[in-house]
């Protein structure tokens, strides 16, 4: 018992340091914060309108300011930087400056993702890959995957932009296992996106097998979604399959109708110029020149007009410039070889930027991060290396104390119980009558009682320890004296002059006594309870005579009873 009991308390012991050391706070309080995040979420979700999904929000930041709650401030800050397509930079910086001290999971790589892919969908690649990069940093420090694998997918966008394309699949197939293996971050809107990158990227990389299986999975996901936007890409994207197929009439009916619906849905023009691009490319295939060329000037158009770069379209001015050299148009061959020109450069630019950048800045960040990641955990393994030895040391001097202690608490127990058994047996040999001169220890004068009247209360108190009359009744120091035809002055001042001991010790002596005789001489009695042995010999329960047991002999009625048995 003693053992098992020790090996219980230094287990809960090494329990409770572990648990100290690595506490379960932080967890308590990453749920409070998706707890608090996903209210919001929900409750702009339920709404039907782009106007009362932002007073929601706008509500929200009113009451989160009143109560001073940061963090119900920035989750406030982050819907309203989504919803308001004008001011969504002001509220995402907002949100950063708020969470600048924070440890939040969320923020502050969400405010950053939410601004790089304002800037990416301006066609600022260069100030889109720097928020991406600052994001993953945050996500990343502060062990948020969902997070880290956004901003590793937004720089696969990057990376495909620059014509890296089986390194960006990679990216987004990452992100793609991500959200399958973690369905509670799927996000309807953000999967339809993320398999659209991966249509986008396989077409362009001729994997067209590939492209189609998620072509088709995203225009049913679409579908199913009522998530129009994005359908009218896949639609567009199914015509590019067809073209790349050489399925030239399917792939003009599929790309017209993916314009159809861009068109409709006041998405970004460069969306209706790939569509006419493709058109073109079809038209011409077919050998249809004339309306090849009308396509090709619709792509001049949007790129001159918008200024934006799609690295795909460029060559429509090859085919331009061509068409009219075959016509001799020098003036309108000029034209197209200057806006080429013009718009090269800033694709070269834009290129060269990403493709260095992204290979350097990106790489070199995740190495460092690496680097870091591993030093942590050498410090990690080396603090546990140290306390672990330090833990097992006082371990060691914990469980050696208290087994030499256990061992010579035994040692004690033992002589204190086999000096208890000599005691029994010389009591059984040396059993003799009252002798009153043998108590006479003290000077009459200390104790103001007639000579014969003590005499008396001796004898009958040799004649009430020997009837055993103490194991059967409930005494108490009245009932004892009126039995024994004394008062209880008399009575009391006897016992504590001539037995040394107070009434109560007294006759909880005697008991004990009576009980080490019973048990030494009656087997049956040591088979009975603790409780029932004590009634046996006169207490009211268990606890009381264990007390009296031990504070008479030195040892435990239990250990009294095993060291018999054995």
């Amino acid at each position: 018992m003693f053992r098992r009991s020790l090996f219980l308390s230094s287990v809960l012991f090494l329990l409770s340091f572990f648990v100290q050391l690595y506490g379960q706070s932080g967890l308590v309080a990453k749920a409070n914060e998706n707890s608090n995040f996903e209210n919001l979420e929900a409750k702009i979700a339920r709404q039907t309108s782009d106007t009362l999904k932002l007073q929601i929000a706008l509500q929200s930041l009113q009451k989160a300011k009143k109560i001073k709650d940061t963090l119900a401030i920035a989750d406030a800050y982050y819907f309203l930087s989504e919803l308001n397509k004008t001011q969504g930079m002001h509220y995402a910086d907002s949100l950063i400056e708020i969470t600048k001290y924070k440890r939040y999971s969320r923020y502050q790589a969400s405010a950053y993702l939410l601004n790089g892919n304002r800037e990416y969908e301006k066609g600022n690649y260069q100030s889109a890959l720097e928020l991406y990069l600052i994001a993953s940093k945050y996500a990343k420090q502060n062990k948020n995957e969902h997070l880290y694998y956004k901003s590793k997918f937004n720089i696969g966008l990057l990376k495909n932009t620059a014509g890296e394309r089986e390194e960006a699949q990679t990216f987004f197939i990452d992100y793609l296992n991500f959200i399958d293996k973690n369905p509670e971050f799927k996000n309807i809107k953000a999967y339809n996106k993320l398999l659209f990158a991966l249509a986008d990227s396989y077409v362009y990389s001729k994997r067209l097998d590939l492209a189609k299986k998620y072509i088709n999975k995203g225009i049913d996901q679409t579908l199913e979604t009522d998530d129009m936007l994005v359908y009218s890409s896949f639609v567009m994207y199914s015509g590019i399959h067809h073209y790349f197929s050489e399925n030239y009439n399917v792939a003009i009916d599929s790309l017209n109708r993916g314009k159809e619906l861009i068109q409709k849905s006041n998405q970004i023009k460069t969306r209706t110029a790939i569509c006419d691009y493709y058109i073109a490319r079809s038209y011409h295939d077919l050998g249809e020149v004339e309306t090849s060329v009308h396509y090709f000037k619709n792509v001049d158009t949007v790129l001159t007009k918008t200024g934006d770069v799609i690295p795909e379209l460029m060559d429509a001015y090859d085919y331009l410039i061509n068409y009219y050299k075959s016509k001799g148009n020098s003036q309108q061959q000029i034209k197209y070889i200057n806006t080429l020109l013009k718009l090269d450069s800033i694709k070269h630019s834009n290129q060269l930027y990403l493709t260095k950048n992204i290979s350097e800045r990106y790489d070199t960040a995740e190495l460092i991060s690496e680097k870091e990641e591993l030093i942590n955990q050498l410090e990690r393994e080396k603090f546990l290396k140290e306390n672990t030895i330090t833990i097992l040391i006082l371990f060691l001097s914990i469980i050696g104390i208290l087994a030499g202690y256990g061992f010579r608490k035994s040692n004690i127990n033992k002589k204190r119980f086999e000096a208890l058994l000599e005691k029994q047996k010389n009591k059984e040999k040396n059993v003799s009558e009252f002798n009153l001169e043998a108590t006479k220890t003290h000077n009459k004068d200390e104790i103001d009682i007639p000579e014969d009247v003590i005499e008396s209360v001796l004898n009958k108190l040799y004649i009430f320890e020997n009837s055993y009359k103490f194991s059967k009744k409930h005494y108490n120091l009245n009932l004892l004296a009126k039995e024994l035809n004394t008062n209880s002055a008399y009575l009391s001042k006897i016992i504590n002059v001539y037995k040394h001991i107070n009434f109560a010790n007294y006759l909880n002596n005697l008991r004990v006594d009576f009980a080490v005789s019973k048990l030494t001489t009656d087997k049956s009695l040591r088979s009975y309870t603790i409780k029932a042995i004590a009634e046996e010999v006169g207490f009211k329960n268990a606890q009381s005579f264990s007390s009296a047991f031990h504070k008479r002999t030195g040892i435990y009625p239990s250990y009294f009873i095993k060291q018999l048995n054995s």
